[in-house]
């Protein structure tokens, strides 16, 4: 079987680039509103580790194919230079965070790590969807 061109609608196009621009405004990191939510869900001291996890994995994407793609040295950058300065924190913490709202965060986590991990040949082959070549 020979590979097929499908064509795709504009509003795939766009609809790609607001889920995978929303998914790296939800990094845990600085001031961006992944890194308010770990900090108002768990504290500082996590948005601390989880902005350390990041870095790692946006370096580990630059490097590796594997890991990353085309847009994890773009967005790297952007981190570490736009979001060096860590959020302030409230000067009001009177109750904790209800454990259903830490779980709502961590479940945002998940779905970024879904949306913007990529999906290898073999994988991307097997639930039929990506170009498969056939060299």
């Amino acid at each position: 079987m020979h590979a097929a061109t499908v064509s795709i609608h504009p509003l795939v196009i766009a609809g790609w680039c607001g889920l995978t621009t929303t998914a790296f405004n939800l990094l845990p990191v600085g001031s961006l509103d992944g890194g308010r939510a770990v900090q108002g869900a768990f504290g500082k001291s996590a948005l601390i580790g989880f902005g350390l996890t990041t870095y790692a994995f946006l370096g580990l994407g630059v490097v590796s194919q594997i890991l990353g793609g085309p847009l994890s040295l773009p967005w790297g950058l952007y981190v570490l230079i736009c979001q060096r300065a860590p959020e302030k924190p409230c000067l009001n913490d009177v109750t904790e965070v209800g454990t259903w709202r830490q779980a709502a965060v961590m479940t945002a986590i998940f779905l970024v790590v879904l949306t913007l991990v990529p999906v290898w040949d073999e994988l991307a082959e097997e639930l039929g969807i990506g170009l498969v070549s056939t060299f």
